[in-house]
């Protein structure tokens, strides 16, 4: 039933009394921030150790660069290595005594053996080819 249709006067103080609420007050506590200086601490902190990353990547990514032009290098200097190997055999056999004489006799030059020198001796053995030119016609 409702207290409306109630004509007691007791029952309109018992709600009265009801109705009242306790107000309690809390207390909040507000934490408090890190400090301005600590912050900038923190913050230079983590800028040494951002740029001391990058200057580390950099770093490496020279060595790196450096380590594959070496290899380059090397590669190169091998191929050369062969190619001079090469071309001092093909020296050697294209200054045989032999294969110079037969190529001069294919091209109608006649061997003389008073016009020989021999360079790199004590001893110069050398025709005078002055004395057979007026020889020759």
């Amino acid at each position: 039933m409702s207290y409306y249709y109630q004509g007691n006067l007791a029952m309109e103080l018992e709600k009265q009394s009801r109705s009242v609420t306790k107000t309690t007050k809390r207390t909040i506590r507000i934490k408090p921030t890190i400090p301005t200086g600590e912050k900038l601490l923190y913050l230079l902190f983590i800028s040494l150790t951002v740029i001391g990353l990058g200057m580390v990547g950099v770093r490496y990514s020279q060595i790196s660069q450096m380590n594959y032009e070496i290899q380059s290098t090397k590669k190169e200097n091998r191929l050369v290595a062969e190619k001079n190997a090469t071309l001092k055999l093909q020296i050697e056999q294209l200054s045989n005594r032999d294969r110079i004489q037969r190529e001069a006799e294919r091209q109608g030059m006649v061997y003389n053996a008073n016009a020989v020198h021999t360079i790199g001796q004590g001893k110069v053995k050398a025709s005078s080819l002055q004395q057979q030119q007026p020889n020759q016609p």
